[in-house]
């Protein structure tokens, strides 16, 4: 394992991560066929904790995004009629 330059701040720190990640073959990114490219504008604080946390827990960013995600639509009971209000405002 290769040392730690601390002087670029976080993003240094995750880069043996990403690179790991960009490692991976296309085919595996392929399988994963419940999931979809996303871009979304976060508060930069909230992401440098997200960052931390993901260093911390040895997960990707978006792997904690989708359980902090997870995590909160568990707690609406009604998400099906959610759902089915969103769908019909969309013609689905």
């Amino acid at each position: 394992m290769a040392k730690k330059n601390f002087k670029t701040g976080i993003d240094g720190l995750l880069q043996s991560s990403i690179s790991e990640e960009k490692e991976t073959s296309k085919e595996k990114k392929r399988s994963d066929l419940g999931s979809m490219k996303a871009t979304y504008y976060l508060n930069i604080e909230l992401l440098n904790q997200i960052k931390a946390i993901a260093f911390y827990e040895r997960k990707s960013i978006g792997k904690i995004i989708n359980e902090a995600l997870k995590k909160y639509i568990s707690r609406y009971k009604n998400l099906n009629d959610a759902k089915e209000i969103y769908g019909d405002i969309n013609g689905k």
